[in-house]
């Protein structure tokens, strides 16, 4: 009887056959691929994860100011031809704001340029503070901002304008920046507002020099009631004027 129990103990030995050796040797195979398969897709999964994160980002500097995180020049006159295409289709509505700080150079000769940038980056944060979500503020270059309008008359982008006037001098006071006010030049859209970006940008920029030449610190509406051809056409920067009031 204690045999037989002792020899229920003992290991039962298979012989492996030739062919369930290959049939085991074909499915460690298997599973040894789908495991390296798996390990691949999982590093393409994140490299195109990376990638796309990559272009999102690139695509974001390519439309966007650097330092303030502001829609760049390119991005505003997208914007602004959008707004026109929408101005013919429907009629006349809204404005753009040209911004000029007055007595900046001071402060980058004074203070340095990091100083002149965290200036400008808090008049960006305060325009977009003060703006709607649907109103588009750009930084153009240096010291030059733009705004898009689209929902206001003559008289809504007019005290838009001395908001900002007055949002910007208590700004640069607060940053230690005396002295730096801001002058506007408005453009609000009518019948006879020219309806290209370029156009619009030049009649905007025409009005601001007028505030700027009045001693800044303010802002001025475009005599659109005198807009003539050459405001209509591609005009570059510090051209003649046509005649502002």
């Amino acid at each position: 009887m204690q045999r037989v129990k002792s020899a229920a103990r003992q290991p039962i030995i298979r012989a492996v056959s030739p062919l369930n050796a290959t049939l085991l040797l074909a499915l460690a195979t298997c599973v040894l691929a789908l495991v390296a398969l798996r390990r691949r897709a999982a590093r393409t999964q994140r490299d195109l994860r990376s990638l796309m994160a990559t272009t999102t980002e690139l695509r974001h500097l390519a439309d966007h100011d650097a330092l303030t995180g502001l829609p760049n020049r390119r991005r505003f006159e997208q914007e602004l031809a959008r707004h026109l295409a929408h101005v013919r289709r429907y009629g006349p509505e809204g404005a753009v704001l040209i911004l000029d700080l007055d007595c900046f150079k001071p402060v980058n000769d004074t203070f340095g340029h990091a100083a002149g940038d965290r200036l400008l980056a808090r008049v960006a944060c305060v325009l977009q503070e003060r703006l709607r979500a649907t109103d588009v503020v750009a930084r153009l270059g240096g010291d030059e901002f733009a705004v898009l309008l689209p929902r206001v008359d003559r008289a809504g982008a007019g005290a838009v304008a001395r908001s900002l006037v007055e949002t910007v001098r208590a700004e640069a006071l607060t940053a230690d920046a005396r002295g730096v006010t801001v002058s506007v030049g408005v453009i609000a859209f009518d019948a006879h507002a020219p309806l290209v970006p370029e156009g619009v940008l030049a009649a905007a920029d025409v009005a601001m020099y007028d505030a700027k030449a009045t001693g800044g610190d303010g802002w001025a509406l475009y005599a659109q009631a005198r807009v003539t051809a050459a405001a209509l056409r591609p005009a570059p920067r510090h051209s003649p004027a046509v005649a502002v009031t």
